[in-house]
């Protein structure tokens, strides 16, 4: 096995959240002297209808049920990666699989795995479980992954700039993020937005601040 982590997706076309889920996971993984191959990430309507095609109207096995049309995967929200074993002879190796989603389905990193689901399950598939298996929930709440994307990105709108915070509950605070600062949002909830600024720190800020 080779002893380091190959990331092959542009991680910047993931959720925020994601992103941070899939530091978590590489650096639990890498504890374990497991490596992994980022294979698959955030997928354009075409790339799914061309995975579509496939075992249908092109040669190959199907692969995936859902139609670029529909905006039916996970990928195309962005909420999901696949993985590989950086290994060979052991790419898709069951138990090594099945150890990286022990890791990723713990309270430390807190993914989804698609290897339980009961249909058509998909062992090399990881997501954010906020929207639960599926995209019904995100196509009723956005539409389309476009507008979806819209809510990944705000600016600090507060002149004298904005505390972020180590924890929800304001007990210390990281630093004062400046005025028209960017920030990649996580997720919002009561009174706050958790978010990942561009120098890899995450923290709370008051969602009341944020445009």
């Amino acid at each position: 096995m080779t002893k380091k982590h190959e990331v092959r997706i542009d991680r910047k076309k993931l959720h925020p959240w994601l992103d941070h889920k899939l530091g978590l996971l590489l650096k639990e993984c890498a504890k374990e002297g497991i490596y992994l191959i980022i294979t698959e990430g955030f997928r354009t309507v075409a790339q799914q209808n061309a995975l579509y095609a496939k075992g249908r109207t092109k040669p190959g096995n199907i692969v995936t049920n859902a139609r670029g049309s529909s905006y039916s995967s996970q990928h195309m929200w962005g909420v999901a990666f696949d993985i590989a074993i950086n290994d060979s002879k052991r790419l898709y190796d069951t138990d090594l699989i099945g150890k990286v989603a022990k890791v990723a389905k713990s309270d430390k990193v807190g993914l989804g795995w698609g290897g339980d689901w009961k249909s058509f399950p998909d062992t090399p598939h990881f997501y954010l479980k906020k929207w639960g298996s599926g995209t019904g929930e995100l196509k009723a709440t956005y539409g389309t992954p476009a507008k979806f994307k819209k809510t990944w990105r705000m600016k600090v709108k507060r002149k004298k700039g904005l505390l972020i915070w180590k924890d929800a509950n304001k007990k210390a605070s990281l630093k004062c993020v400046k005025n028209g600062t960017k920030v990649r949002v996580m997720h919002v909830k009561d009174w706050y937005a958790r978010v990942l600024l561009a120098d890899g720190s995450v923290g709370y800020m008051n969602k009341k601040y944020l445009k």
